[in-house]
Formats: C-alpha cells, structure tokens, sequence
C-alpha cells in the first residue's frame, strides 16, 4: 500500500466559504484518498461478509447553496445506493476522520433493528470497544464515548431509533484531527479494517433483524 493520510489543509478545507470553492477543494483533495481507501477497504469486507459491497461517494449534488459541514464515502450492499440500508462510512470534519455502521433516516426498518438492539443492551455495552463512540445525526458533529454509557443511556438510543421515524444510529470510531494515524495513510487503512471486523457483529444484526440473509 501507498495511501495518502490527511493533512491539516485537509482539514482546513472543510471549512472554507462557499459551495463552490469548497466543492472544488473537495473533489481535488478528499475525493481521490477517499477512493484510495474504498480501494481498500470494499474487497475487504465483501470478503468478510461474503457477499459483494460497492462504493459510494458522496457528491453533495442536492445543494445549491450552502457547503457541506463533512463529506463521505459508504460502503453498502447494494450498488445503486445505500441510504436504505445498514452501511459503513468514512468521512472527515474540520476536526475529526470518523469510520461509523450507519443507520441513517432512510432505512425503512429501524423499528425492527431497535427491537433486536433492545434485546441485547448488557451484551452490546460489554461488547462494543471502550474506543467506539455513538451518535445519533450522520449530519451533524455529535457523538458520545462508549465507556461514558450505561445500560439506560444505551436502551434510550435504541428506544429512540425505534421509535422515532426520523432517528438516526452511528458506531464506530472518531479520530482526531491532531492524532498521528489521520496523517499516515497505510496505517489509517489497517486501522480502519481493523476496526470493520469489531462493527460487523452489529452489521449482521442490523441485516439478520430485517431478514436480509448474510453469510
């Protein structure tokens, strides 16, 4: 591997004025290590899983007007979208890389995953790394640390994805903008599957409680 991490520019860019301008410094800066890492990261968890995952990069196409806050790219099942399902996503804030399991307000069966959530909330707090964080808006810059919950804190993330219909529910990993892997680009990608493999227990339940069949 040759990857290129992310720089304080990177970083920078996110925030700078404009749809135009920032559109562009996203498509020449972020967009191509965004590819890079799917490169990586998408035959890898198909492998995992055992059936194929497609890229998909955000292209922000919808706005006319303001910029975007962050920007993205998903791996998901399906390969003309992946809004509808259970996905993995990497992207980047002026602050922070993040790597979630994503369930954003387009997934028609939340209600069912919140149930199955609800019905393991002991094994979920004891499974899930003390690293990981949660949040409940892939739009906005939230989340919390998982060694910070309790079991009544979990079951009322759960409650809220289920019952809820514009709920959404993010987990996985937050990095820093000042921690040394964001800029080492090879090591950020290891680090990243590492960090698939620990979300797929939570991917096949999302997949299993909706009578998805995975392998």
């Amino acid at each position: 591997m040759s990857l290129k991490g992310f720089t304080k520019q990177d970083f920078e860019l996110m925030e700078l004025p404009g749809l135009d301008t920032r559109m562009a410094a996203i498509k020449q800066r972020i967009q191509p290590k965004f590819k890079d890492l799917a490169e990586y990261l998408t035959p890898f968890l198909s492998e995992q899983v055992g059936m194929p995952f497609y890229t998909h990069i955000a292209r922000h196409a919808r706005r006319t007007v303001n910029p975007p806050d962050s920007t993205w790219f998903a791996i998901a099942q399906d390969k003309r979208g992946y809004k509808k399902y259970p996905h993995f996503q990497f992207g980047i804030w002026p602050t922070h890389l993040f790597f979630w399991l994503a369930i954003i307000e387009e997934y028609s069966d939340k209600k069912q995953f919140g149930e199955a959530l609800l019905t393991r909330v002991p094994e979920i707090l004891q499974n899930t790394p003390d690293h990981f964080s949660w949040s409940p808006d892939h739009m906005k810059d939230e989340y919390v640390a998982h060694h910070t919950l309790d079991e009544k804190q979990l079951q009322n993330m759960f409650s809220r994805l289920k019952n809820v219909r514009k709920a959404e529910l993010m987990c996985g990993v937050v990095i820093s903008k000042d921690d040394p892997i964001a800029g080492q680009g090879d090591k950020l990608a290891i680090f990243l599957k590492e960090q698939s493999t620990k979300l797929l227990p939570l991917y096949k339940l999302a997949n299993q409680s909706t009578g998805v069949s995975i392998s």
